[in-house]
């Protein structure tokens, strides 16, 4: 079994559900008492939200390259960069490792063309549905991004780091997020991506009547695809 680094801590909320899903994965696949073989680097995410709202991604993208560069040298065979908006900075934590480092947006794309759509809304924070690089990445696998309206982007980003981030569900805060979503289903939206790790802590798959692509989920099991390459495979005899 490969050793996953996980670049966390952003928020911790969500890398719970990360260590959760992996530890859960190696289990259902090996059974007894197997759990995964990871490294994880929970990195205070205060500084660097302060860096994403001053758009200082240049500083952000270093302070998660030393970490991917520690969790390298700690034994990490493959990374993963816990947060769909810190991939904002992918080429620069790839860059300061020779492991691999699995893109968050990669996996989902092709999550999302397996099931055989191409037009997705995509609820996200901010940065991930107003800046490019996100959508971006989608649209290079053939996968076309809604986003919502600017009032209900602020609300969602308003959900994301006022409440789930710090561990607060609110029963109306999921009632809108879902009314976002379906606002996106009814112009033309075949799926909804979940593109914001702490999104899968309020909204499930249940609640909409089309495809929901939670990200976390989808980037655990390829991450456990590669980890687990050799070692679920059964034993020649």
């Amino acid at each position: 079994m490969r050793r996953i680094g996980i670049i966390g801590g952003m928020s911790w909320e969500s890398t719970a559900h990360y260590y959760r899903l992996l530890n859960e994965g190696v289990r259902d696949r090996l059974g007894g008492l197997h759990s995964a073989r990871l490294l994880v680097a929970n990195v205070d995410f205060a500084p660097i939200e302060a860096m994403q709202a001053a758009g200082d991604w240049a500083a952000a993208g270093r302070a998660l390259a030393d970490e991917a560069r520690a969790l390298q040298a700690g034994g990490a065979d493959l990374l993963l960069i816990a947060t769909n908006t810190m991939h904002k900075v992918y080429d620069a934590v790839a860059d300061a490792v020779d492991v691999p480092v699995l893109h968050l947006g990669d996996v989902t794309a092709a999550a999302i063309r397996g099931a055989g759509l191409e037009r997705i809304g995509l609820l996200a924070t901010a940065y991930t549905m107003e800046q490019d690089f996100y959508r971006d990445r989608l649209s290079q696998h053939g996968v076309i991004s809604l986003v919502p309206a600017p009032k209900d982007r602020d609300e969602v980003q308003r959900i994301i780091y006022a409440e789930l981030c710090v561990g607060r569900f609110e029963p109306a805060s999921h009632r809108e997020l879902v009314r976002v979503a379906e606002t996106l289903v009814a112009q033309g939206a075949q799926g909804i991506v979940l593109g914001c790790t702490e999104l899968e802590l309020s909204v499930r798959p249940g609640d909409l009547e089309v495809p929901v692509f939670a990200t976390t989920a989808l980037h655990c099991a390829a991450a456990l695809e590669v980890a687990l390459a050799s070692d679920d495979k059964p034993q020649a005899e």
